[in-house]
């Protein structure tokens, strides 16, 4: 991949990309703070910052998510579509960065224009009880209408009968303000 650099030598954004993939903190430092090619505070036209852009694609390494928010990045800010940068790194499935996030004080609560929030991609995660779990530690809401019914309501709806989903529906239920 050495040879990316050389061929974007004069792009800093595709380098930025190229260190977000590689997790080349050396050259994130270099661009940022020594040579000033970019802002680390720097927010595009569609309102990503560095968090969202570099698990946009792929999932980047758990040292550059990092990186981002020891030099402050807003680990809350929504881009043109509603999503946050644990939104991302959900989708991504980068739940090393998703982790990182949340105890960095990422909100499972803000919805996207579509009105899925962070805390409704534990469908795709019903084994990492313990992403749930810090999720609900962060204030996660079980019971956020989603526009069909509550995210809780909704597992409970579709995912109740698959045997994985028993201790995800279980931790929830303690959450859960409805009592249902």
């Amino acid at each position: 991949m050495t040879n990316l650099y050389e061929e974007y030598k004069d792009d800093p954004k595709m380098l930025v990309a190229i260190s977000d993939r590689e997790g080349n903190i050396a050259m994130l430092e270099d661009i940022f703070f020594i040579s000033k090619k970019l802002d680390i505070h720097y927010v595009s036209a569609d309102k990503w910052n560095w968090l969202h852009q570099c698990n946009l694609i792929c999932a980047a390494p758990l040292s550059v998510v990092e990186f981002y928010i020891k030099h402050g990045v807003e680990i809350n800010a929504q881009d043109m579509y509603g999503m946050t940068p644990l939104h991302y790194a959900l989708r991504s499935k980068n739940i090393d960065a998703a982790i990182a996030l949340l105890k960095a004080g990422a909100n499972p609560n803000l919805p996207n224009e579509r009105g899925i929030t962070p805390l409704s991609y534990i469908n795709g995660f019903p084994e990492r009880l313990d992403l749930l779990q810090l999720m609900l530690d962060n204030g996660g809401d079980v019971d956020f209408f989603t526009g069909q019914h509550g995210i809780l309501e909704g597992i409970k709806k579709y995912r109740s009968q698959d045997p994985k989903f028993k201790p995800v529906i279980e931790l929830m239920e303690k959450y859960s303000k409805k009592g249902i």
